[in-house]
């Protein structure tokens, strides 16, 4: 499966690659080249096995509990750090609780959106923030391996589907903008395209790579409806945490998207979600 996922990307990587280079798109070219390494680096943990998968979140974890330190300014990170990485670790070694956790996660995703900047600024939010959405986030990631090895590629793969189709339609055709205060740049046709793009990526699932093969048409419903509203609401949850605190991206750690947490924030908010769904599979 993963080779068939890879040539796949591979192709479609080499094209957008080729057209955006010669239409003289950096940012195009950054993004493609930096999706390029992410997806080399996801292939590779998915061959060696679950240590691998937990190196590399592990990995994003620890890059997103340094750059949000870093942008909210936290004077001794230390504390922040040894806080996270603990419920990061419970929530691993008990990982039949995780389940339980969901709906501290669910409470803070919706206290982020309904709260006010002042609010999402301020230095307890990120200890909140940091615990109830990267370690439930981080550990479910971890998890979803041996519930079903294919389920972290198809998580990334659906979400570059959204990210991919999205990006170009807005950019080509986008002019009604959807969250002007949020984030400025998302328009109702890029998000249209967005979810053209999951349709597509639930057909390639279906047949030439059928990871969802046996699945029925209300749990195909349930999963495009799961990428479709919740992948976007990560990339809305972050843009807030950055409008809130002054900042376009969070890094410059990855050309073209910006940082870990720019990258990742839809990943991290669909994650506990699809381990649910296997889970009560």
């Amino acid at each position: 499966m993963i080779l068939r996922v890879y040539l796949f990307f591979l192709v479609v990587i080499i094209t957008i690659f080729f057209i955006a280079y010669v239409k003289k798109s950096r940012e195009t070219v950054l993004r493609v080249v930096s999706f390029f390494g992410i997806l080399n680096l996801f292939s590779l943990a998915y061959i060696l096995g679950t240590a691998a998968i937990f190196v590399l979140v592990t990995l994003i974890l620890a890059l997103g509990i340094y750059e949000l330190s870093k942008n909210y300014k936290l004077r001794n990170p230390i504390p922040f750090t040894l806080i996270v990485a603990l419920a990061y670790l419970l929530l691993l070694y008990f990982k039949s609780y995780l389940i339980y956790a969901l709906p501290a996660f669910f409470l803070l995703v919706g206290l982020t959106f309904a709260g006010t900047y002042s609010m999402v600024k301020r230095y307890f939010f990120v200890y909140f923030f940091g615990v109830m959405f990267l370690a439930v986030s981080a550990a479910s990631l971890v998890l979803l391996y041996p519930m079903n090895p294919d389920a972290i590629i198809f998580l990334i793969s659906m979400l570059a589907f959204n990210d991919v189709t999205g990006y170009f339609a807005g950019r080509k055709f986008g002019k009604i903008k959807v969250f002007k205060t949020l984030s400025p740049k998302k328009t109702l046709k890029g998000y249209l395209g967005g979810l053209a793009g999951l349709l597509a990526g639930m057909i390639l699932f279906h047949t030439i790579i059928p990871v969802l093969a046996g699945t029925s048409l209300w749990q195909n419903l349930i999963l495009l409806v799961t990428f479709f509203i919740f992948g976007n609401a990560g990339d809305l949850l972050f843009s807030k945490i950055k409008r809130s605190l002054g900042v376009k991206d969070f890094s410059g750690l990855l050309p073209g998207h910006g940082g870990i947490l720019d990258r990742f924030d839809s990943a991290l908010m669909v994650s506990p979600l699809l381990y649910v769904f296997l889970f009560l599979k």
